[in-house]
Parts: structure tokens; C-alpha cells; sequence
């Protein structure tokens, strides 16, 4: 017994002693002793799905005190990019230049100066030297001479002539190649297969599907032997008028086949296809209704040829 199962049973009891020496009615207070002394008891030593009774009882009086019904409410939230400052930019006024010289030395005069380096004036001091040099040498006057007239040369005119070459080409003519006939190859003729020949299609709707079609010109329908017995991954192949196939379907592991989106209307030709068993073309006309599931059943086994052991 732990401390806390200790103190919940004493005070059961404590406060039961209590109820007891109350001066009331003993239908009132015998019933009252022995529910504090129970709910004492029941507090220390009889947890509910692991769980003590006291943390069950404080529970429920949360659960009757607090609210059972929340209001949301939207809240307007400032963007991110409202909330980051930025700098205001100050725009200096552009001082436009003095419309003449005089009031450009009067401009240039209350600009602040900065002292030149050594550097800089040994640069201007170079400049100087160099224009007081071609300022000293002047260039002498009237340098131009009179300018006599050379006469053309003239050569004596000689007639070219077409020198003459005794290259004569050669013309090639393509040589012509005989080569030797040949008979033509004739390919022996053969037998036309004999075309299965086409029934009427069987619809049934008493056939076992988990659910019937709701589309029209959807094929459903059954595979199954002489016997009824179910003929499964026999491949359904579905032809148009002019034999082109437009659908290709397999059988499931209960003879079931099914085509998922619709045709067009017109007529079809279907043949199944199955090792070992034969079956005739059915023919189906689609009109845009639902169809019924379609029953194929084998016309019989095919025979085959015995070995030689």
C-alpha cells in the first residue's frame, strides 16, 4: 500500500466518522457512511482501465466546467513585406551649370579644394613643360613648293591574242552492262483457310456477375465448355465490319470478361480463343442500348495428334 491509497482509505473512513456522529436520521446517515467509506476504498484500491478513480472524477468536473462550444474568428495578418522598413531616399537637387564663364569661376571658387599630392604636381608641373616646348617652336611659313606636272607614260598598244591549246576533252561514255535475265519467281498458291463460321449472339441474363452493365454498348459476358464448366484466361477478341480489332479481352478466374468503356454502334464480329477447345464467331449488332451479358460456349476439344513413344 502506497502513501496516496493510505491517505484516500483514511479519509474515507475519517470522514465516515464523521456522517456517524452527525445527529441525523439513520436513514440518512447510514447510507452516507458507508457510500464515503466505498468511494474511500474504491479510491485507493479499484482503478478503471488502469486509470485511478479520483483521476476519473476530476476529469468528468472538467469536462462539465469547460467550454464545449469554440467560435473561430479570422484575424486580418499584416503581410511580411509591410513590416520590414526601408530607407526613404533623399533626392539632392542638381544645381544646373552657369550659363557663362564668370559665373562658373564664381561657382568653381566656392567649391571646397583639396590638397594636391606630391604626385599631382609633378604631373602638372610635365604637362606645363611639355605645352611651353610646343609653344617656343613655331613652325616655318610659305614651306610649300611650286609642283610640276609629270606627263602619263605612255606604252605602245599590242593586240592579245587567244593563245591556242591543243587540249581537246575527252568525252566518256557510260559503258552498258548486261546482265543476264532472270525467270520470275512464282509463288505457289496457297489454300484459303476456311472462315469459322458466324451464330447469332446468346445473351443470359440469368449468368452470375456481381453487377450488371449501366452503360450501353458495353460487352459482359461468360465463357464456358459443353458441360457449363467455367473456361478461364480464354482470350475474347472483339472485330468491326471490316475485321479490324477494337478490343481485346481476357477471361478472369470465373470465365468472366468485360469491356471497360464503350463501343460505337454498329456491327461486331467476337471470337474467343482458347488451346485445346473450339469455338464459332458470334455476331452482335449495338444499337446504343445496354446489353445483356453475352454467353459463349465451345462448339468442343480440339484433337490432338497422338506421339510415338
Amino acid at each position: 500500500m502506497t502513501v496516496r491509497q493510505f491517505g484516500f482509505l483514511a479519509g474515507g473512513c475519517i470522514i465516515g466518522l464523521i456522517f456517524y456522529a452527525t445527529p441525523l436520521a439513520p436513514i440518512i446517515k447510514w447510507p452516507l457512511v458507508a457510500l464515503v467509506v466505498f468511494l474511500g476504498f474504491a479510491m485507493a484500491f479499484m482503478p478503471i482501465q488502469e486509470r485511478p478513480l479520483d483521476k476519473w472524477i476530476v476529469a468528468f468536473i472538467k469536462a462539465i466546467f469547460s467550454p464545449t462550444q469554440f467560435v473561430w474568428e479570422k484575424q486580418v495578418k499584416e503581410p511580411e513585406i509591410f513590416k520590414t522598413g526601408y530607407k526613404k531616399v533623399v533626392f539632392q537637387k542638381k544645381v544646373a551649370p552657369p550659363p557663362n564663364k564668370k559665373q562658373l569661376r564664381e561657382y568653381l571658387s566656392t567649391l571646397p579644394t583639396e590638397s594636391q599630392s606630391q604626385l599631382d604636381q609633378q604631373e602638372e608641373n610635365f604637362i606645363k613643360k611639355s605645352l611651353n616646348m610646343f609653344q617656343l617652336t613655331k613652325m616655318p611659313t610659305n614651306m610649300a613648293q611650286p609642283t610640276e606636272k609629270i606627263p602619263p607614260i605612255q606604252q605602245p598598244f599590242q593586240p592579245i591574242t587567244k593563245p591556242e591549246t591543243a587540249f581537246k576533252p575527252k568525252i566518256s561514255y557510260p559503258q552498258k552492262t548486261t546482265t543476264p535475265k532472270r525467270r520470275p519467281f512464282v509463288l505457289p498458291k496457297q489454300p484459303a483457310q476456311p472462315r469459322k463460321p458466324t451464330v447469332e449472339a446468346k445473351f443470359s441474363p440469368e449468368l452470375p456477375f456481381p453487377q450488371a452493365p449501366t452503360q450501353p454498348n458495353t460487352l459482359v459476358g461468360m465463357v464456358l465448355d459443353l458441360e457449363g464448366k467455367i473456361i478461364e484466361n480464354a482470350i475474347i477478341e472483339i472485330r468491326d465490319t471490316q475485321g479490324i480489332p477494337v478490343r481485346a479481352l481476357k477471361t478472369n478466374k470465373l470465365g468472366q470478361f468485360r469491356s471497360v468503356t464503350p463501343l460505337d454502334n454498329g456491327q461486331y464480329e467476337i471470337e474467343a480463343e482458347k488451346e485445346g477447345y473450339q469455338f464459332d464467331i458470334i455476331k452482335t449488332n449495338l444499337t446504343g442500348a445496354i446489353v445483356e451479358p453475352l454467353e459463349i460456349r465451345t462448339k468442343g476439344k480440339t484433337h490432338e495428334p497422338a506421339q510415338n513413344t
